[in-house]
């Protein structure tokens, strides 16, 4: 029977130097169930203090976890609707029961033997000494990633152990590059451990250093300058905030401050004082409480695949990708990575096979040049791939995708001979960005095996896969598609086949309204700067030229024939995606508009054009309609799908929640439709 709540369990060895304390952070599950601090923790390290501190007979004390983790910081399911002063509260207890920990008057050692981050990460700066072992696969501080910070102790300690430089780039910057954890090896490298040590010695090691420690036979010597590089550092912070959040979330730049002030030799206390300040400020905050749904959404809720149908997938012992183009060529190299088994790779032109062959070759070679990957592996992995023009060699998959141009005659006809050559039972899955699932499948003896595995570029980058399921379709072809999908590493979420899914009809109707601003008389940059301030990592402008300005403008296509009313291609949108050109900016010209769109765009007659404030409602306005009639249709079981894919496939920050969760935050939903996206009975459907 597993503990409710990961409890500090006190044991002892009496040894040569005395008697030593053992502390391990136990919630008696496995190490699928990390170790977290709640309130009851903090209780129950209380307790555990109040032991400690009264055994004079105690010489040192060593604080691990349970196997495979140490901790990873706070419960984070009590900070949802937490105000300010429960917030407060909270990183008073914290703080007060790691500074008793801190005080204890015998030598103190952190041994890191598994997952630490957060508040794990936190606890073990204040013991006095630290080792890591080299199982430990993944130690960060992700508070600045859910718009909050370390406020446990972890601004005001980690300048002083590992100093500013290397403060800043793991509390900040990491995070705010898509959450990067440090590598065990990284983490020591940077001084957040004293000894690095092997996995299969590690407890007995660590328990070893603390009797030299208690002895005297050994010390702990740092040389940290808190200082050093401090000004480079935060000076290069502050402009990754920038361009990363467009200051539409103040945890980083908070974060910031606090590190300063601890690296400039601000008093301990008041530093702890001024985290607790900061928590109370940022915990109750919009921001932060959209990143804890959206973390929870796409770190549990999504994992579980709630949509996967109670069937047994389909063993895949052999897989095609036909249409081995530019995308066709990421998603071989995905499949074969991840897969191991016999992949062929389909396609009419022996050039494009070719050139997909360099490519899946040569990401292989990057990463055995890198040491990710043994070099036997490569040639094992390379030796699986069969390029080829005919469909005979696609005979025995067991799961085939689909990724040609977007044309609807071109894949049924691909659909029918694949079906000549495939098993009964084979899945069939397109990656089409727009086009309808049924139409495409409508012509083969088998459609109930046809699925949708939508995709987004690049492949290697982007976690979302948008699995369409069309009217027919197999349970044992969507669980197929739903097991794929996590082989792959990637992150599944369940639409009905309606025009362009998901993300590509909501960001076509967001980014549409936005650009009607061009006939107003606003400039590219202008609108794109407005809604970037919205917090979202780009502008309508630079993501049509990401995802390419003709495929933007086939998916309009699709959605103006199936939505007349509400969806357009006007002069100026046809003007981009009519051109040859690769984007709208031309970036060997430092980002200009290219001249072929620039001389040719048009203006309203007397227009007058819109202020920031109105670009972005119309922006909001646009998607909030686009998404409460995608939920009125039953595209998706509910906001927290929309929201997910928003999350995942359009880059969406963690602070915004998805687009829903925004809209019911602002009070656009309200105002508009009188009732919130999002609802309580929402997750009374997983």
């Amino acid at each position: 029977m597993s503990d409710e709540f990961t409890q500090f369990k006190l044991t002892y060895a009496d040894r040569p130097v005395g008697r030593l304390a053992i502390l391990t952070m136990d919630n008696g599950e496995d190490h699928r169930k990390p170790n977290v601090f709640g309130q009851q923790a903090l209780e129950s390290l209380s307790d555990a203090l109040d032991e400690l501190e009264g055994a004079s007979d105690v010489k040192g004390l060593m604080l691990t976890g349970k196997p495979f983790i140490f901790a990873v910081g706070a419960d984070l399911k009590s900070f949802t609707g937490m105000s300010t002063d429960e917030a407060r509260e909270g990183g008073r207890r914290g703080h007060e029961a790691f500074a008793r920990l801190q005080e204890l008057p015998f030598p103190t050692l952190a041994a890191i033997n598994g997952a630490c981050m957060g508040g794990g990460l936190e606890i073990a700066l204040h013991c006095d000494a630290r080792t890591l072992s080299t199982g430990a696969q993944a130690v960060a501080f992700p508070e600045v990633f859910l718009s909050i910070f370390p406020a446990w102790g972890g601004t005001q300690l980690a300048p002083r152990i590992v100093g500013a430089k290397d403060a800043v780039e793991t509390i900040v910057n990491n995070a705010l590059n898509n959450n990067k954890v440090m590598s065990p090896k990284e983490a020591f490298e940077r001084g957040f451990a004293d000894r690095f040590i092997d996995s299969a010695t590690f407890l007995d090691d660590s328990f070893a250093l603390l009797e030299r420690l208690v002895s005297g036979v050994e010390s702990i010597e740092r040389d940290v300058d808190p200082t050093e590089g401090l000004d480079e550092a935060l000076g290069n912070a502050r402009a990754m905030a920038d361009g990363k959040t467009n200051g539409a979330t103040r945890a980083p730049y908070l974060a910031l401050e606090l590190i300063e002030f601890a690296a400039r030799g601000g008093n301990l206390d008041e530093g702890r004082q001024r985290e607790q300040d900061g928590l109370a400020e940022l915990l109750p905050a919009r921001q932060a409480q959209a990143s804890i749904y959206a973390f929870e959404l796409t770190q549990q809720r999504a994992k579980k695949q709630p949509w996967k149908p109670d069937a047994r997938p389909r063993r895949i012992r052999k897989a095609a990708i036909i249409g081995s183009g530019l995308m066709g060529a990421q998603l071989g190299l995905l499949h074969l990575q991840r897969l191991e088994v016999p992949l062929v790779m389909k396609d009419i032109d022996e050039g494009v096979l070719q050139r997909a062959r360099e490519h899946i070759e040569g990401e292989l070679d990057k990463r055995v040049g890198k040491g990710r990957l043994h070099e036997g592996k490569a040639r094992f992995l390379k030796q699986l791939v069969t390029y080829t023009t005919s469909y005979d060699d696609v005979a025995g998959a067991d799961w085939v995708l689909e990724a040609v141009l977007e044309r609807m005659e071109l894949k049924q006809d691909i659909f029918a001979d694949l079906e000549q050559v495939l098993d009964a039972e084979a899945v069939v899955a397109t990656n089409t960005s727009s086009l309808s699932i049924g139409e495409m499948a409508s012509k083969m003896a088998n459609p109930e095996r046809v699925v949708g595995f939508h995709f987004f570029n690049p492949v290697a980058v982007l976690p979302l896969v948008e699995v369409i399921k069309p009217e027919g379709v197999s349970d044992e072809a969507m669980a197929t598609a739903f097991d794929v999908a996590k082989q792959l590493k990637k992150t599944a979420v369940q639409c009905a086949d309606a025009p362009a899914f998901i993300v590509n009809r909501l960001m076509l109707r967001f980014n549409g309204e936005a650009t009607k601003a061009l006939r107003a008389g606003n400039g590219f940059q202008e609108i794109d700067r407005a809604i970037q301030r919205l917090g979202l990592p780009m502008g309508p402008f630079v993501l049509f030229g990401l995802v390419g300005l003709k495929v933007a403008y086939h998916t309009a296509q699709t959605l103006v024939e199936a939505f007349p009313d509400r969806f357009e291609i006007d002069e100026n949108f046809r003007l981009m995606g009519e051109s040859d050109l690769p984007s709208i900016y031309d970036w060997s010209k430092g980002g200009e508009v290219h001249p072929q769109i620039r001389d040719h765009l048009v203006v309203d007659e007397d227009a007058t054009p819109w202020t920031e404030q109105q670009i972005q409602r119309a922006a909001l306005d646009g998607v909030a309609d686009e998404a409460r009639r995608m939920l009125d249709e039953g595209v998706v079981a509910d906001a927290r799908d929309i929201d997910t894919a928003m999350l995942l496939g359009a880059g969406y920050p963690f602070f915004n929640g998805g687009i829903c969760k925004y809209l019911d935050q602002v009070g656009i939903s309200e105002e508009l439709f009188g009732r919130p996206l999002v609802t309580e009975a929402d997750g009374a459907r997983d």
